[in-house]
């Protein structure tokens, strides 16, 4: 699914310059966001765990599960991110089949890297 396509008109962005925290672990959560521009990283107790480009998603969690982040998200580099909010979420889930597909994905490709770094 590309999302720099679905979101490209987006009127709904903000930028983070480099080195400022887009998303704290253990804050409140009311969106997450597509990373449309840049590079960032998403962190767990401190450790990266995976690094998203543009296209991807980050925050889903707090969507998904409760409001409370489950990990930091950090511009690497300069990013402007498309935020999406539960309402528009529940929406893309609803309405465009391939996004849930999608985010069940990304979940699972994060939860393996995760496995894989506590591994080490």
């Amino acid at each position: 699914m590309d999302l720099l396509e679905v979101f490209k008109d987006s009127e709904d962005v903000v930028d983070f310059p480099a080195g400022s925290v887009i998303a704290s672990e253990g804050a409140e959560g009311s969106h997450m966001y597509v990373v449309m521009k840049g590079e960032v990283i998403i962190s767990i107790n401190d450790r990266a765990m995976a690094t998203a480009l543009p296209g991807e998603i980050v925050g889903e969690m707090a969507l998904i599960n409760s409001n409370v982040r489950s990990a930091t998200v950090s511009a690497k580099t300069d990013c402007r991110l498309a935020l999406i909010d539960q309402a528009s979420f529940n929406s893309l889930l609803r309405y465009v089949p391939d996004f849930s597909l999608h985010v069940m994905k990304v979940l699972a490709d994060r939860l393996k890297n995760a496995y894989e770094i506590i591994g080490d």
